[in-house]
C-alpha cells in the first residue's frame, strides 16, 4: 500500500509538469509478453490427479495485448489483456485420458499517464481495475453416445458405425475483481512505432469456491495471484 501512495505522488509531479506530445497518433495498439509468478497450489501439489508439470511456459508467461485511446495531451485509456494458457495436456482420469485446457485472464480498463521526459523517451503511471476470469476445459471420452450418433447417422443411409469413439467436452468458470498499478518506460522509434517496458503490482479478489460448472457452483483449485509482482514488454503501433 505504501508503494502505491509513493506511486501517486510521483503522479501528481508528473501531471504537474507533463508537456503536450505533437504529432503522436491518438489510437495505438500494442501486443508483447508479461511475466509472474502465481502459486498454483491446486495444480502443482494435487495428489489424485497427476496435471502437467509446472513451467515457465505454463506458470510465468503471460501473453498481452492491448488497445489505447490517448483522449487527453498526457492521458490514455483502453483495454489490455494478460492471458496464462496450459494447453493440449492430457491427465489420467478413471478410466479414461482426459485432455485439459486452462487459462487464466487478466482483464483491464486501464487509465494512464504520461509525459515526456526526453524527445525519445516517456515515462508513464497506469491505474486499472481487473475483471478476472480463469476457465478450466476437460475433453473426456464417454463411450455411451457413440451407438447414439451411429443410429442417428445411419439414418441418412450410411455405414452403421462411422463412428469408433467421440468427445464430451465440459467447462469450468471463475470471474473475479481485482486492481493493478505500474510503472512504465516507453521509447520511441519514431512517432508511429514503440518499445513499452512496464512493472508493478496485481492485486486479485480470488476464491476457490466462486467456480461455475453449468451454472452449478463448485469449489476449484486453489491459487495464490494476489499482490503479484507483474513485468510486461511489448511493441506499441500508433494507428491514427
Amino acid at each position: 500500500m505504501k508503494i502505491q501512495i509513493y506511486v501517486t505522488a510521483i503522479l501528481v509531479l508528473l501531471l504537474g509538469s507533463a508537456a503536450p506530445i505533437v504529432g503522436q497518433p491518438k489510437l495505438s495498439v500494442d501486443i508483447g509478453l508479461g511475466f509472474y509468478e502465481p502459486t498454483l497450489t491446486g495444480f502443482d501439489e494435487n495428489d489424485i490427479i497427476q496435471f502437467p508439470t509446472k513451467s515457465i511456459i505454463n506458470r510465468n508467461l503471460l501473453l498481452n495485448w492491448g488497445i489505447y485511446y490517448e483522449f487527453f495531451h498526457n492521458a490514455r485509456i483502453g483495454y489490455n489483456s494478460f492471458t496464462s494458457y496450459e494447453i493440449g495436456k492430457n491427465i489420467l482420469l478413471v478410466n479414461s485420458e482426459a485432455a485439459i485446457r486452462r487459462s487464466l485472464i487478466y482483464r483491464m480498463f486501464p487509465i494512464e499517464t504520461f509525459f515526456r521526459w526526453r524527445p525519445r523517451i516517456e515515462l508513464n503511471f497506469t491505474l486499472t481495475p481487473i475483471w478476472g476470469r480463469g476457465r478450466i476445459e476437460i475433453d473426456t471420452t464417454p463411450g455411451e453416445k457413440v451407438e447414439d450418433w451411429n443410429y442417428f447417422l445411419s439414418s441418412f443411409g450410411g455405414s452403421p458405425d462411422q463412428v469408433s469413439d467421440m468427445g464430451a467436452t465440459d467447462v469450468m468458470i471463475n470471474d473475479w475483481i481485482g486492481y493493478s498499478s505500474m510503472l512504465g518506460f516507453r521509447y520511441y522509434f519514431n512517432t508511429r512505432m514503440a518499445l513499452d517496458i512496464k512493472g508493478g503490482f496485481l492485486n486479485n479478489s480470488y476464491k476457490d469456491d466462486g467456480w461455475r460448472v453449468q451454472r452449478q457452483k463448485v469449489s476449484g483449485p486453489k491459487m495464490k495471484i494476489d499482490d503479484l509482482p507483474i513485468f510486461s514488454i511489448k511493441f506499441v503501433y500508433g494507428i491514427r
